[in-house]
């Protein structure tokens, strides 16, 4: 039997993590079983299980491939010349996250599963560190260059405002799917007027 290669394997992963996020976002995380996931992917409950034995496996994939995905634009968007305001990351991250998962509803299903959950407790608690993590790096540099203050200065500034900038986008997420009179360019314009102290 020929050996899978790795890029296949994960290839294969991907797809079926990418099944799973469409369920999630059409009938809701908690209401989504593995055969939900495994009719949507069409393929066989052994191929699916043979990768991932839970949902729970399947939601880790998924979000880190999302995660990964905004770290790569950012990552882009700091080789810029002059280095993005923190309120264009704030966009940057914003609609990166709507245009891979659709219906942002589906972090708050996910968030809310957390209190039920602990087991999805590891997962947000990573998540949440390498999401506060980026932003402490890119924070720092822009304090740097563009509000020319010493290095240590700027990274103290950057520890103490990278969990208000995690927040920011977190409120957006959560008022973008909780508010039908949600206005999405001014919370991002009021996102970016704000200045360290």
């Amino acid at each position: 039997m020929p050996k899978v290669s790795d890029a296949h394997r994960e290839s294969r992963r991907h797809e079926i993590a990418q099944a799973a996020l469409r369920c999630f976002a059409r009938t809701g995380f908690q209401a989504t079983s593995m055969a939900d996931i495994i009719a949507e992917s069409g393929l066989s409950a052994g191929a699916i299980y043979g990768h991932y034995k839970s949902k729970d496996e399947l939601v880790q994939l998924a979000i880190s491939e999302v995660l990964d995905a905004r770290f790569l634009e950012v990552a882009e968007a700091r080789r810029h010349d002059p280095i993005p305001t923190p309120g264009e990351i704030i966009a940057l991250l914003v609609r990166g996250l709507q245009s891979q998962i659709g219906d942002l509803s589906l972090l708050v299903q996910v968030w809310g599963q957390v209190a039920l959950n602990p087991g999805l407790r590891s997962l947000t608690d990573s998540i949440g560190g390498r999401v506060r993590a980026m932003l402490v790096d890119y924070l720092t540099e822009w304090y740097e260059s563009s509000l020319t203050l010493p290095r240590g200065e700027a990274a103290d500034l950057a520890e103490r405002y990278a969990g208000l900038y995690v927040g920011v986008v977190q409120g957006y997420v959560t008022q973008s799917t909780l508010f039908s009179d949600f206005d999405a360019d001014a919370y991002l314009a009021a996102a970016a007027s704000i200045r360290p102290a």
